[in-house]
């Protein structure tokens, strides 16, 4: 079958509700070109389209699936994605009347009967795409009774039907490589400015699951049973991209990299072995490192590193089901300042019993510890998430305008607080993190590189979120 495969054309401005999205960079959805590779390896003709990255309408991106002649168009889309799922999915079925539509990804595997009761998607994928959809491409291709395909949610007269569910992929290794090169172009992609070192950039994930509880996180894809891909296939897909596709830097993605060292110990042995190096950066947790480990990352090409530290407040972190200290978090940016490794700290505002003083907090531990970046968002519980679930016993959530759930807008707002403290709260806490002399400085620094042109750019066209009041 032929089968293309979309991610919605979202724009930065829809991704983040204020300016600051020129600075928010593009990362390449893996999602996409994983999928892309297990329905190619099935023996299936796949074209892909990151209709986000090139920057493409409803109407553009619907064409180009006509144009491809699709017999089945998948899309994958994230809560804030959906609607422009939904409306591109729409014009494919104007344009692709006999094409089948199938919608994966985090948004659908959270609400998977809402996501396609009275829709113009045929099927949703929930959970793990790769196998799922696979055998609905085997079964549609013969004509077969698409109700014994484990993990779909099929749409039917006032709702919708699930299969039964798929159960997670077990060993990482037996899925192929993403389609890289179904990609096109690596300088469509790139981290935040100051965030990378050389272009172009890939982003790599060499596990699924997390196993923490935290209370405004939805795992509804991967779930919190944490799997991880051998340092063998992490080193396979390493080389691929640094040798053939020109790679110079890698941003590992999964949630929480470091949570088993023995994998990355042996990742490194191999790329050693093979003369490859690169600089890289990567998510972690404050209590998955020590000194020692931070060393061996930081001698291996790691220069910054991701912690979602969430809030400066003890109580909110234990009322969210963080289970880190504070004490800890300091500890570790220290060490790493020390090690000369540049920091970014995750941090949330609104969170479930949250006052103006528990935010204060949290912007005066952010401004206390030597962090060298932020990225400061307002809490939005995502369906799926127990904070969804339970939104009203702790304040109002707006359930009605998908389009505004992208963290930055304040469709939960806790008792006592209103939108407008949120949205003033949330732009003072960039204002005074970056509008300080020694960030600015390194802002500056960061511009003498051949990036640095377009780093100043991005940073200018985020100015007026940083001045800006109200």
């Amino acid at each position: 079958m032929r089968v293309f495969l979309i991610y919605p054309p979202i724009t930065d401005r829809e991704r983040y509700s204020s300016d600051i999205g020129a600075a928010g960079g593009r990362q390449i959805p893996l999602g996409v070109f994983c999928l892309a590779a297990a329905a190619r390896a099935a023996g299936h003709t796949v074209g892909v389209l990151d209709a986000a990255a090139r920057e493409l309408t409803s109407s553009e991106t619907a064409k180009a699936a006509a144009v491809f002649r699709a017999d089945v168009v998948g899309f994958s889309a994230a809560t804030v994605a959906y609607l422009r799922a939904f409306e591109v999915a729409e014009r494919v079925r104007e344009l692709l009347p006999g094409a089948v539509r199938v919608l994966g990804g985090p948004h659908v595997s959270a609400a998977p009967i809402e996501a396609v009761a009275g829709s113009p998607f045929d099927f949703g994928v929930v959970g793990e795409g790769e196998a799922s959809f696979c055998e609905l491409l085997d079964v549609l291709s013969k004509g077969g009774d698409v109700s014994g395909v484990h993990g779909l949610s099929i749409p039917k007269e006032g709702g919708a039907a699930l299969t039964k569910k798929r159960l997670p992929v077990q060993n990482l290794d037996d899925l192929p490589l993403p389609a890289y090169d179904l990609l096109g172009d690596f300088a469509l992609y790139n981290p935040p400015p100051c965030n990378y070192k050389k272009k172009p950039v890939a982003n790599v994930i060499t596990s699924r699951g997390c196993p923490g509880r935290c209370t405004f996180c939805d795992r509804s894809v991967f779930g919190r049973a944490v799997r991880f891909r051998s340092a063998e296939s992490m080193a396979a897909e390493i080389t691929l991209l640094v040798r053939r596709y020109g790679v110079r830097e890698i941003a590992f993605v999964d949630d929480t990299f470091t949570l088993e060292r023995g994998r990355i110990y042996r990742l490194f042995e191999i790329l050693d072995a093979r003369g490859i190096s690169f600089p890289w950066t990567c998510m972690s947790r404050v209590n998955t490192v020590d000194r020692d480990f931070l060393r061996f990352m930081k001698e291996k090409g790691l220069w910054h590193v991701s912690f979602g530290i969430e809030s400066g407040d003890e109580a909110i972190l234990k009322k969210i089901g963080k289970k880190i200290s504070l004490e800890k978090a300091r500890q570790v940016v220290s060490w790493c300042t020390e090690l000369k490794i540049e920091t970014k700290g995750f941090f949330m505002l609104g969170h479930p019993g949250e006052t103006a003083e528990s935010m204060e907090r949290t912007v005066r531990e952010a401004l206390s510890m030597d962090l060298s970046d932020i990225v400061a968002t307002i809490n939005t519980p995502l369906p799926g998430s127990e904070q969804y679930a339970n939104a009203e016993d702790y304040g109002t959530l707006d359930r009605s305008d998908l389009a505004r759930y992208n963290m930055w807008a304040p469709v939960f707002v806790p008792h006592g607080l209103t939108a407008e403290t949120l949205v003033e709260k949330h732009r003072e806490f960039y204002r005074r993190f970056y509008l300080r002399p020694r960030i600015v400085a390194r802002y500056l620094r960061s511009f003498v590189s051949p990036a640095g042109l377009s780093r100043a750019a991005a940073l200018l066209k985020a100015m007026p979120f940083l001045i800006k009041r109200g």
